[in-house]
């Protein structure tokens, strides 16, 4: 019969781990084992299985985590050049739509391409938040546009086997939330809602208002006091069992084949549930369906609750001299073109080092310069140093498509530079933005 000791040195040798830390993890476990010396030898065993087993599951639970953290690096890579390409179609066709009467066709698919890049970003940002465990922006969000969009996605994507209806509960208050992750968990629940009806059925969508008098319990946990938005997100498909209930949250749990689902969709519901302040209760009956019910506090914050609304008409304009600093040709033409139909004289830059010789041959002729974060070669930051050594009064913007990658909070401006644009960006934005370095402050140096 294998000794206990020679049995912790086993499974610790089978860990896949430094061995400095296969040693600390033997180290603690023989001290473990010396505790229990005085035990019966049956029960000594059993918790030396017990350790073993959850040091297996330790060890499967690290192997995803990294996986994920790879992921979310890689996310951050592949973010800054797809960036890049919806900079160029964002911007592009925010400019057409200038160029062609408001009621035409044109006009019409210009504005559906603009809209369709608009989505395509929100979804990198969702990606880039959710693998870099990134804080969401809040704002007075209605929960009605935001499960209406995921319906008009979710229609075009599920089994056209499940019939997907809804049932809104009039007026609708507020919450204070970010629409984006509010919008990919409810992509989540409904797409976790069809895979559990695979032969067709019925997927519901339902608000209405919830008043907590300080002793209700969700999944036993208190809910505080308080007026809430309930959303129930209800299908007929084939349940979970009970004995699963309470691992479903749990982040890569998942009842599907490998290969077939990442076990994330409802850990980041929960996720997000929780940031948002919010309670979830699950009700489920094999061979009957589920019911995921989501509680947001209603925030008595003012605000439209709505989309942003539409840029005002009159755009800022300029005639002053910019100099552009891109790597890249699709965002450094698209900046110079809109900075051209704004009125700006541009000096296109394809690296730092080309932006530093122009900035050298006519200092006093440049009032800004744009510049993009990641280059090849000299960087953003390390070609606005140079511009200052030449210039130290210049005032500057740094462009990015990556800014939560880097490190730089949401809606910040970086040390050093006036202002900051986040790629992709809309010819509004760029112009706004633009116009108020020039009219603003002065540079930070």
């Amino acid at each position: 019969m294998t000794s206990p000791g020679s049995r912790i040195a086993e499974i610790v040798d089978g860990i896949g781990l430094s061995a400095e830390q296969r040693e600390e993890i033997r180290r603690r476990l023989e001290a473990c084992l010396d505790a229990l010396v005085r035990a019966g030898a049956t029960e000594r065993d059993e918790r030396i299985e017990a350790l073993s087993t959850r040091l297996l599951q330790a060890e499967e639970q690290l192997a995803q985590a990294q996986k994920m953290e790879a992921i979310g690096r890689l996310t951050g890579g592949i973010a800054h050049d797809f960036n890049n390409l919806l900079t160029g179609i964002l911007g592009y066709s925010s400019l057409l739509k200038t160029f062609l009467p408001e009621n035409s066709r044109g006009y019409e698919a210009a504005a559906y391409i603009e809209r369709s890049a608009r989505r395509a970003s929100e979804l990198t940002r969702q990606l880039l938040a959710y693998s870099r465990r990134e804080t969401p922006t809040f704002r007075p969000v209605d929960l009605r546009r935001v499960i209406e969009e995921a319906i008009g996605i979710l229609s075009r994507s599920v089994n056209k086997n499940v019939e997907i209806h809804v049932d809104f509960h009039h007026p609708q208050e507020p919450v204070s939330g970010d629409p984006g992750t509010l919008l990919q968990a409810m992509l989540n629940l409904g797409v976790n809602a069809s895979d559990a009806m695979p032969g067709g059925g019925h997927l519901t969508f339902s608000t209405s208002t919830f008043v907590s008098d300080g002793e209700v319990y969700l999944n036993d946990v208190l809910v505080p006091e308080g007026r809430y938005v309930s959303i129930c997100v209800a299908d007929t498909g084939s349940g979970i069992p009970e004995e699963i209930r309470d691992e479903v949250f749990a982040p890569f749990f998942t009842t599907k084949a490998p290969g077939e689902g990442t076990g994330l969709g409802l850990s980041m519901v929960y996720s997000c549930v929780r940031t948002h302040g919010g309670f979830v209760r699950l009700v489920s009956s094999v061979g009957v369906g589920t019911t995921i019910q989501i509680l947001l506090p209603i925030t008595e914050e003012s605000g439209d609750a709505v989309e942003p609304r539409a840029p005002e008409p009159d755009i800022a304009r300029g005639t002053e001299t910019v100099l552009v600093v891109d790597d890249e040709e699709i965002p450094l033409n698209l900046l110079c073109d809109v900075l051209r139909s704004l009125g700006y004289t541009t000096l296109p830059a394809s690296s730092g080092e080309e932006g530093i010789e122009i900035l050298r041959y006519a200092p006093e002729k440049v009032d800004l310069v744009i510049a993009d974060r990641i280059m090849a070669g000299m960087d953003g930051i390390e070609t606005l140093a140079r511009l200052r050594a030449i210039r130290p009064t210049l005032r500057t913007i740094l462009c990015s498509g990556t800014s939560e990658a880097e490190g730089i909070p949401s809606g910040a401006v970086p040390d050093g530079f006036d202002d900051f644009l986040q790629k992709p960006y809309e010819r509004e934005t760029l112009a706004r933005t633009v116009r108020s370095v020039l009219d603003g402050r002065p540079s930070k140096f």
